[in-house]
């Protein structure tokens, strides 16, 4: 009888744990992942795309790698190289040669280091297709997720100005995504495209003032912004002038060097977080 027993109430609680898994509620999540003085940001969808923007420098490889593993990821549905500086895609070949990926995307630029040429290296020997994006292009995510290029139109020779922009729709929020995206960037965007009020903005080149002019964030007018920067970085970043900014149009600024690791949520009532962070 007792053994009879132990088994039903062992039966009734995978039951519990089993309906617990299927019902409890999936939300759509933004994860700015703390690279120190970089970028990395996770977006994972409700009908589960996993996007990766930008992937750190060369020593954020096992960082980024292990922040996607405890998530579950094996697979990688739209991965993107905003430009080609190191402190982007120094692990970018990493992540490809541990993830399978299903598309991978960056600007039609070119620069002399080693991190560009593994990273190309990476591709070949996963013959993994590059595919080139440009200001006007639109990725349809999943049923409820868009993604629109803002930039760049043309290709430079300074990097921070080929930055693929992209704004993400879910569900009616809008999410912006700059890269190292600087003024003149912003200035083309303002100038060439009906920009929406936006819900999130992860701020350009790290806060830095080449980024983030006055007349581009009182048009967006973000809720949340979040800056990824290293702690006690050489470039003073983020620069008072920016946070200033960000302050005076009612954005709530959070940032990687404060907190580690950032996570949002989305859900129909807006964008939130689950933790306490600090903030600007």
């Amino acid at each position: 009888m007792k053994s009879k027993s132990f088994i039903k109430i062992f039966l009734i609680l995978l039951l519990v744990i089993y309906v617990n898994g299927c019902t409890r509620e999936k939300l759509f999540s933004v994860h700015i992942i703390d690279v120190g003085q970089g970028d990395s940001i996770f977006i994972q969808t409700l009908e589960d795309k996993r996007i990766l923007i930008d992937a750190g420098d060369e020593e954020a490889e096992h960082t980024v790698y292990s922040y996607l593993k405890r998530r579950g990821v094996k697979k990688i549905d739209v991965l993107i190289a905003t430009h080609p500086d190191t402190d982007h895609i120094g692990s970018m070949d990493y992540i490809i040669d541990k993830f399978k990926i299903s598309h991978f995307y960056m600007p039609n630029a070119k620069t002399d280091s080693e991190a560009f040429y593994n990273l190309l290296d990476s591709c070949k020997e996963k013959n993994l297709k590059i595919e080139y994006l440009t200001k006007g292009d639109r990725l349809k995510i999943d049923s409820s997720t868009t993604m629109e290029i803002l930039s760049p139109s043309t290709i430079t020779d300074k990097n921070n100005l080929n930055s693929i922009v992209s704004l993400l729709n879910y569900k009616g929020y809008e999410f912006l995504f700059t890269g190292d995206a600087e003024k003149e960037n912003e200035s083309e965007i303002l100038s060439s495209c009906n920009l929406p009020d936006i819900e999130f903005l992860k701020a350009g080149h790290h806060g830095s003032s080449s980024s983030s002019t006055d007349e581009f964030i009182e048009k967006l007018k973000p809720e949340a912004v979040a800056i990824s920067c290293g702690y006690n970085n050489d470039y003073g970043h983020p620069h008072r002038s920016v946070l200033d900014t960000f302050r005076e149009n009612g954005a709530v600024v959070y940032r990687t060097d404060k907190n580690g690791s950032l996570v949002f949520y989305c859900d129909e009532n807006g964008i939130f977080t689950k933790k306490k962070y600090k903030t600007e």
